[in-house]
């Protein structure tokens, strides 16, 4: 990241000036909802597969953060899949909020797997903390 919040001390020991600096970045998750591409079952159907969800905590690499996005899609015909992946770096968005960018493969069911690429929604939309905007 290139704002103030930034560090490139990746030690969590030394993470307090970081946390006392950018309280937000350190403590949220993001919320996420998006859909898989079509694929075709065993049976033939194609048919695709709704994602929701919330990330892990964020985690520091770099001079950013990730989280980790382990969900199980919806169901259809009696069958479901498995995302276990890490986001992208944060990607800043004006007034000090940002989003992540997951793609990846489902688990292999039914006889096949689907592709999904979607971004996180905004980190707690709806509160800013005054004087802690970085």
């Amino acid at each position: 990241m290139s704002d103030s919040c930034s560090s490139s001390d990746s030690s969590f020991e030394e993470s307090d000036k970081y946390n006392q600096n950018c309280n937000r970045i350190i403590n949220h998750n993001h919320e996420f909802l998006s859909s898989t591409d079509y694929a075709r079952d065993d049976n033939g159907d194609v048919h695709n597969h709704r994602i929701a969800g919330v990330t892990s905590p964020p985690i520091r690499y770099r001079e950013s953060h990730i989280h980790i996005v382990e969900v199980l899609t919806d169901t259809f015909d009696d069958h479901f899949h498995v995302i276990r992946y890490t986001t992208g770096r944060a990607i800043n968005l004006p007034g000090g909020k940002h989003i992540h960018l997951v793609r990846g493969v489902t688990s292999r069911n039914d006889g096949h797997q689907h592709n999904f690429y979607f971004t996180t929604l905004i980190e707690n939309p709806s509160s800013v903390p005054e004087g802690r905007r970085c």
